[in-house]
């Protein structure tokens, strides 16, 4: 009997973390699709346009990396704290920190891409601060050996 009421409510926690972290990926969905990034912040106005035929190539553009707003440093710590949060979250869920890595990762690559399609500027350095946000964790976690205890 006790041995059932404990599996129900790891269960149960085990869903409610799956929620988190679908809350949380919405969350960076909307910041990262939505049409104008400063009306977000200064209105908290969210709209969204397509664009169905991108220019791929503007992923790759380094050039533009500190000219594209004037919140730039801000974005860019954004980036990095959010993935880094999306990070834990998955760590926390799965408790396994390789499948952590993989889905927050690719959660990053598929923000970025989809930009494209919704008239912002994706980009690759971003990717890379995403990146660096899930690393940093994984590298808290690893060095704290958390990771170790729970694997």
């Amino acid at each position: 009997m006790l041995n059932r009421a404990i599996q129900e409510f790891r269960r149960g926690l085990m869903k409610r973390r799956g929620i988190l972290v679908l809350v949380w990926a919405i969350i960076l969905g909307v910041n990262t699709w939505t049409e104008n990034l400063g009306d977000l912040l200064r209105l908290q106005s969210i709209g969204f346009k397509w664009n169905s035929s991108p220019d791929f190539l503007s992923f790759f553009y380094f050039e533009d990396i500190s000219r594209i707003h004037s919140h730039f440093i801000i974005v860019k710590i954004g980036h990095f704290i959010g993935f880094a949060i999306f990070d834990l979250l998955i760590f926390n869920w799965t408790r396994n920190h390789k499948w952590s890595l993989v889905l927050s990762i690719s959660f990053a690559v598929l923000t970025e891409i989809l930009q494209l399609f919704f008239g912002r500027d994706g980009r690759l350095y971003d990717v890379i601060i995403d990146s660096l946000g899930v690393l940093t964790v994984y590298s808290i976690l690893k060095y704290t050996r958390i990771v170790d205890h729970l694997n």
